[in-house]
């Protein structure tokens, strides 16, 4: 019995290493570039604001918010 659950506690362990491995070979190569490509954009040009830039408009209305009326 215990010779089973040890063998099964390996299987679980060797599965879960399998499946980090394969996650790194290929899911995690997208990752590191993505989080690579912020991370040096971030570190090289900090966010600057510019107080002189106004907001843009939109030209949209306000939103309002309807109620039915029983008559």
């Amino acid at each position: 019995m215990l010779a089973g659950l040890i063998r099964t506690l390996g299987t679980i362990i060797m599965v879960w290493f399998v499946f980090r491995w394969l996650d790194r070979m290929f899911g995690g190569r997208r990752r590191s570039r993505n989080s690579a490509s912020r991370g040096n954009s971030d570190r090289t040009n900090p966010p600057q604001r510019d107080e002189s830039t106004q907001p843009k408009d939109t030209k949209l209305g306000d939103y309002i918010d309807f109620e039915e009326v029983d008559d």
